[in-house]
């Protein structure tokens, strides 16, 4: 196990517009802010997308599509890539269609139909991601 112990910082309040990518929305707004590490929830409503299901026998994500839902909850958190610095926001959503069944999974693409209404919550010190020789994804790393 790794732990590292942070102290929230500050709370911000962000509502995308249709049209919007949820995901790229997010990240441009972390950018902007500067914001090194945190985590966030939301709710609204997505025309349409893609969520993912990493395949752990193949280790690759599959795409599932998706249109005209309720973004019934979202939840993630942020972090730097440690090579390059970049924001990474790694989301995942749970999804509700008109007859009321849900699909959920890692946010791959979504764009806003109604709004999009959601808080991070910022944290210090900064985190980072590093690639995980055995899978290939970029894991969190507690103790950077």
């Amino acid at each position: 196990m790794k732990a590292m112990e942070m102290e929230q910082q500050k709370v911000h309040l962000i509502r995308l517009e249709k049209g919007e990518d949820l995901l790229l929305g997010i990240l441009e707004y972390i950018k902007a802010k500067n914001i090194m590490a945190g985590y966030l929830t939301g709710i609204g409503a997505l025309g349409k997308g893609k969520i993912g299901f990493f395949d752990t026998k193949d280790l690759r994500y599959l795409h599932i599509p998706f249109k005209e839902v309720e973004l019934l909850a979202c939840t993630g958190n942020i972090a730097r890539n440690k090579n390059t610095q970049e924001p990474i926001a790694h989301i995942h959503i749970v999804l509700g269609d008109k007859d009321g069944k849900c699909i959920g999974g890692p946010l791959v693409e979504g764009t806003v139909s109604v709004t999009a209404e959601i808080y991070i919550v910022e944290t210090k010190p900064g985190v980072f991601r590093t690639k995980d020789e055995d899978t290939g994804l970029f894991l969190l790393n507690p103790k950077n």
